[in-house]
């Protein structure tokens, strides 16, 4: 009973503290106001701007009531008072709200309290959704319990509605309680969208434009924001680059990866503009970059939207690939709210690649050793593993991947932010710390962001909005840049030779091995591994033999790199007080980046087998100690420091005017927009150090970085100092007009001028059109189509261009170099002399972009189905062409070079569909999205004569072909033994070149790729089809008894261009929902992996793919499924060559990602003092569903020969809101 009582004191002192609060507010406002016979609403919109006061009334009340009012200093009621005196009209006030009523009309009409409570679908309260009566300005919002109440005429109608739910009517009647329940709104046709420099209704968009809200990013376990778009919107593709920590390599593009943004010297890509809260994104060297993008948390993302067609005209040049906009999060008004994100996470390998291992490896050696000649034959016990040695090696497991510790690691990304505010002021600031733990050895990357942002309305007029954003990387890893070896399938050497090389180490291989020191002690050595039993090792940094993994490792070596950045924004708005709708805005922003790079590589000890090894001493263990060696490899000595700085400011001056005219609106924006870029870098390196300067790192003062000659060992070919800025100025705006929210019309225009052209040719105009028809609010289209709920036609047209060109390449241009003899005096004597470059072109200028795109916007069944279809149609022409100069007639000259012209045209085309149906069983809401889209090329216009003479499997182009290239490769000859193209025995040799001879003309010469003798083909290679011979005048010959590279390729598919089908699936039951990306694939063409092993820098017989185990071999294997990898070293392509022998089925389909939620009940967490709790759990990188590749011997994500491997990842998250 006390409690009751205390808390009813509680009330009714915070009932009288309002009311004496609102009473004294509405006393002590004072409002200075000067109108003749002004509308009334006018009079309405000065009060609500000098004070903190909104008013509801009927429209019909005070239509056409004018009043005037000369006042300075008055309190509201006076002003009130004297406007009102002479009108049919009245006004109280309530808290800050002042309704205005009809006195004669009210006192005909009955006033009725209604209460209730507003839910959605599910049964959960919706916190903050509307109620307003219809035709009135009287309204309120719902509580924390989604209850209501509000004072209503009794013939009112009530409307509801709230962002992402359908607006529900509800006629008041006889009702005093009104329980609504709102269903979500699949077309979100009011929900307000991002655009190029501004934001419009979904409803009235009219381009091809998808938005991903910060709900479907926020559970994905990723490392960064690129890798959670996969699958997201329909045209938009991500292809994965590395998973090792610290890495962003993945590429974006959107609709296609147009190959002919390369097609100038000076190169260019097919990344979209990236646009961060209306600052674009460029890189040191103009072009859009992806690093600012990446480094954004998810958490900071309140929507991602990605315009595919013209839409991106407004960002002119450097939007031809299309544009990605970013906006983050800003404040909410109302009492600050704390919210937490956790995410805990263990990841790793999706798998590893099965290898060889034990006497199955041996066996293969072995027939690897005679296909390549290697071995005099199978009783060469010299070369060859013996029976003994092939049966000690399964009891051999020295397992190089395990001992470097591969292992499980741990993910964390922590989110803490706020939110809050007032009319006047809203404000938001999080940071998110994001570690990912190391796989192997000390890599590991951590990740620190932060923003803040405050958004205060100064004035009524002015409002200010400013945003502070950073981050800060850091990414360690072992430094295995110095090797120069071959690694398994590779074709040349890496940076990386760690994740590979200890995976494809043979496993009877120890690392280390015992030896007597000189004193006779045992001692422990790394051992740098034994290539193979035929040759005698080499021990320089083209070898293995002088690598090992973890002497590097132990020596210290190291590479880190940090980065850091940080941009602030500033705006500042001003309504134009004067002028309904007028607004005019500044905004400006700095950024600022820094990345510095430090590796070191130190000498290290190793042990090696010194020479080749007799008969059964090819196992590590039977080599006798004298026959090891031991030496300080320091030739990999190396001190790389890398450092770089850049700087951008974006400035931006905007006239905005948006006004409704009854049926009519209106918005037009015009700016002036200045960008400016600096950047600075400096790479040092020394190199072949005479000492070990491990000191220097100990803080002990070791000795000079010298090299043996003690001089500096400063690497001048590798020590680079850029320097750079640049700048652009540009012009752009937007009209967009619509009636009834049913005719769409859009303008916009960008004017950019690039100094990388001549001055003549400075300027670039880039205008769009768009259109848009909700067709299915004619009266006509209701009477013939009623089934069709929802139909919108969308068209545009769009300019965009490019200056892939480098600077001043309109002006001749030479560089001094030590190049050639010198005359007169100095006759015969190396001389400086001077050099052209390109010859300049002053007619250069942009290429041109036309993007045409058409789409229709659909709604069936009320609103369970729903599909998009956007057909699109690009035109690039005048493209910056370096192929002119390759055309036939051109002269090539010494010392210079023929610089780009504009010619050239490729056509793009495709169409793009999605289907989302929703629908509930039950309790149950389930929805199904697909997405999927084809898409074409065709070369309209091209050099000519690029093709002459040359074989169909040419990649040049020509006028008529698509820009998806055919595959070509060899067909194999079935008429072997085994019909599969495998030559098993003499007489497979002897039938195959008797197929080629019957093609050979007389006085000719058979010809297998680059052997003239029968003699010289060894059982186990490939015996491909004669398929044509030489180019004569442009037209290829017939079968000539010769099998030679591209000669004799043939279609192995038309095209090599990959099908796409994106599935996402949902469903959700009370507070439980399960979410699902599903990926299928097809097209193009897949082989097998192959790799040759026996070249130069190659001599290393890595342990390979665990299909070699079924290799052909003479004697012991002669129905082998594979042709003898030793062959290739004898005769290059006649094993592994590109060939329908080595191609498998193209088709993938895998689950993606999987997340399953579930949300706390408020009953639950409501003594904790927590609004809302959710638990989420979310694999990434999941399951195949089809795997062609025999055996299983690789899994779906990683070639055989990956550097690293394809993480998969689950996590664990908690989303706390208080």
């Amino acid at each position: 009973m006390l409690s009751v009582l205390k808390m009813s004191f509680i009330l009714l002192f915070l009932t009288l503290f309002q009311a004496v609060a609102t009473n004294s507010y509405s006393q002590s406002v004072t409002i200075s106001v000067k109108t003749d016979q002004a509308p009334l609403t006018d009079l309405f919109a000065i009060i609500e701007k000098q004070s903190d006061f909104l008013f509801f009334y009927v429209d019909s009340d005070v239509k056409n009531v004018k009043v005037s009012v000369n006042a300075t200093d008055k309190s509201i009621e006076n002003i009130l008072s004297q406007a009102l005196r002479n009108t049919s009209l009245k006004y109280s006030i309530e808290g800050r709200n002042i309704n205005v009523f009809n006195k004669n009309i009210v006192a005909q009409q009955t006033k009725k309290r209604i209460t209730g409570v507003v839910k959605d679908a599910e049964g959960n309260a919706i916190i903050g959704a509307n109620v307003v009566e219809k035709g009135t300005t009287n309204g309120t919002i719902t509580d924390l319990d989604g209850k209501y109440m509000m004072e209503v005429s009794s013939n009112a109608t009530l409307e509801f509605s709230y962002i992402g739910y359908m607006t529900q009517l509800q006629p008041v009647g006889g009702k005093n309680e009104i329980n609504v329940n709102l269903k979500e709104d699949t077309q979100k046709l009011d929900e307000v969208v991002v655009v190029g420099y501004g934001s419009m209704k979904q409803k009235n968009i009219t381009g091809s434009v998808s938005t991903i809200s910060a709900e479907e990013l926020e559970d994905l376990p990723v490392s960064n924001l690129s890798e959670a778009l996969q699958g997201m919107v329909n045209g938009l593709n991500v292809q994965l680059g590395s998973s090792r920590p610290g890495t962003n390599a993945n590429e974006v593009y959107i609709r296609q990866n147009r190959t002919f943004t390369g097609i100038s010297k000076d190169g260019g890509n097919s990344t979209p503009l990236i646009i961060i809260d209306d600052v674009i994104q460029l890189g040191t060297n103009g072009q859009p970059s992806m690093e600012q993008f990446n480094m954004l948390d998810p958490s900071e993302v309140e929507s991602i939207t990605v315009l595919r067609d013209a839409s991106a005209a407004i960002y002119g040049s450097r939007a031809a690939n299309g544009a990605i906009l970013v906006k983050t999060k800003r404040g909410k008004k109302g009492v600050p709210v704390i919210s937490y994100s956790g995410k805990f996470a263990v990841n790793d390998a999706v798998s590893h690649s099965k290898v060889l291992k034990g006497s199955a490896y041996g066996r293969f050696y072995n027939a690897l050793a005679i296909g390549s000649n290697k071995a005099s034959g199978y009783d060469d016990l010299d070369v060859l593993y013996s029976d003994m040695e092939l049966a000690e090696m399964d009891n051999l497991n020295y397992d190089w991947l395990d001992k470097a510790g591969w292992k499980s690691a741990f993910q964390q990304t922590h989110t803490l932010n706020v939110t809050g505010g007032s009319e006047r002021a809203t404000y938001y600031a999080g940071a998110t710390y994001f570690d990912q733990g190391a796989n192997l050895g000390d890599q590991s990357y951590k990740r620190y962001t932060y923003r803040a942002g405050v958004d205060v309305r100064l004035t009524n007029d002015i409002k200010l909005s400013a945003t502070v954003a950073g981050n800060e990387g850091k990414s360690d890893q072992i430094y295995t840049k110095g090797a120069r070896f071959k690694l398994y399938g590779m074709s040349g050497s890496t940076e990386k030779s760690d994740y590979s090389a200890l995976h494809h180490m043979p496993n009877h291989m120890p690392w280390g091995v015992t030896l007597p020191d000189e004193n006779g002690q045992d001692q422990e050595y790394w051992l740098g591994p034994i290539e193979n039993t035929y040759s005698s090792p080499s021990f320089n940094r083209d070898y293995v033999t002088s690598w090992n993994y973890f002497a590097l490792n132990n020596s210290g070596s190291f590479s880190k790199n940090r980065s850091n950045s940080w941009n602030a924004d500033i705006s500042l708005t001003y309504e134009v007080p004067f002028v309904k709708g007028l607004s005019l805005r500044a905004t400006y922003s700095s950024s600022h980046s820094s990345e510095a790079t430090e590796q070191a590589s130190f000498p290290y000890e190793l042990a090696y087998v010194g020479g080749r090894m007799p008969a059964d001493q090819h196992l590590v263990y039977t080599i006798p100690s004298s026959s090891f060696k031991t030496a300080i490899f320091d030739k990999n000595s190396t001190l790389s420091f890398k450092d770089k700085q850049a700087e951008r400011r974006q400035m931006n001056f905007y006239v905005n005017y948006d006004r409704t005219f009854g049926q009519h609106s209106i918005s037009a924006m015009a700016s002036i927009e200045r960008y400016e870029s600096f950047y600075d870098s400096r790479d040092i390196e020394y190199a072949d150090l005479a000492h070990d300067i491990s000191d220097t790192y100990l803080g002990v003062g070791g000795p000079s970085i010298v090299g043996p000659d003690g001089k500096s060992a400063l690497a001048s070919d590798n020590t680079v100092t850029l320097k750079g800025e640049s700048g652009s100025l540009s012009y752009l705006g937007r009209v967009a007009y619509s009636y009834a929210d049913r005719y769409m019309l859009q303008f916009i225009f960008r004017s950019d001028a690039s100094t990388k052209f001549a001055p003549e040719n400075y300027w670039g105009f880039f205008p769009g059109i768009s259109a848009g028809w909700i067709t299915s609010e004619e009266s006509w289209f209701k009477r013939s189509l009623p089934w069709f709920e929802f139909l919108k036609v969308r068209a545009s047209w769009g300019r965009t261009g490019r200056d892939n060109i480098k600077m001043w390449k309109w002006k001749e241009q030479y560089k001094m170099d030590l190049k050639g003899m010198q005359f007169g005096a100095e006759s015969g004597k190396p001389g400086t002399s001077l050099i052209p470059q390109s010859s300049p072109n002053r007619n250069v200028k942009w290429d041109v972009s036309d993007k045409f795109n058409l789409g229709f916007d659909t709604r069936f069944f009320d609103g369970r189905l729903s599909a998009v279809f956007d057909f699109y149609y690009d035109i690039n022409d005048n493209i910056l062409n370096q192929f002119m100069a390759s055309q036939p007639g051109i002269p090539v000259y010494a010392g210079g070079s023929y610089a780009e012209e504009n010619f050239g045209r490729v056509d793009t085309y495709g169409g793009e569909l999605s289907l989302t149906w929703r629908d509930k069983v039950g309790q149950v809401n389930y929805n199904i999205g697909m997405d999927f889209g084809l898409n074409g090329s065709r070369v309209k216009e091209w050099v000519p004569g690029l093709r002459y003479n040359k074989y169909p499997s040419s990649s040049s182009w020509e006028e008529g072909m698509s820009t998806y290239l055919p595959v070509w490769g060899f067909k194999v000859w079935k008429g072997t033994s085994n019909g599969d193209g495998i030559l098993r025995t003499q007489d497979d040799i002897n039938r195959y070149w008797s197929y080629l001879e019957s093609y050979t003309p007389e006085g000719g010469q058979t010809k297998y790729l680059d052997k003239t003798s029968k003699d010289d083909l060894r059982p186990g290679m490939l015996a491909y089809q004669d398929l044509g011979g030489e180019m004569v005048n442009g037209v290829q010959q017939g079968p000539n008894g010769q099998i030679v590279l591209e000669q004799d390729y043939g279609k192995l598919c038309e095209k090599n261009k990959t099908y796409n089908v994106s599935t996402r699936l949902g469903a959700s039951w009370k507070g439980l929902a399960i979410s699902a990306n599903i990926a299928t694939s097809w097209g193009g063409v897949r082989f097998i992996d192959r790799a040759s092993m026996g070249g130069n820098k190659s001599t290393m017989i890595w342990a390979p793919d665990s299909f070699w185990g079924d290799m052909f071999d003479e004697m012991y294997n002669p129905n082998g499924k594979y042709p003898n990898l030793g062959t290739e070293s004898l005769i290059s392509s006649s094993a592994i060559a590109n060939s329908d022998f080595w191609m498998i089925s193209t088709f993938r389909c895998y689950i993606r990602n999987l997340s399953v939620s579930y949300t706390l009940p408020k009953k639950w967490i409501a003594p904790l003092k927590m609004s809302a709790v959710r638990l989420n759990l979310t694999g990434n990188n999941l399951w195949d569903l089809y795997n062609p590749y025999p055996n299983h011997y690789r899994n779906m994500y990683d070639a055989s020969s990956t550097d690293y491997p394809t993480l998969r990842t689950w996590s664990l998250g908690v989303n706390v809101t208080f």
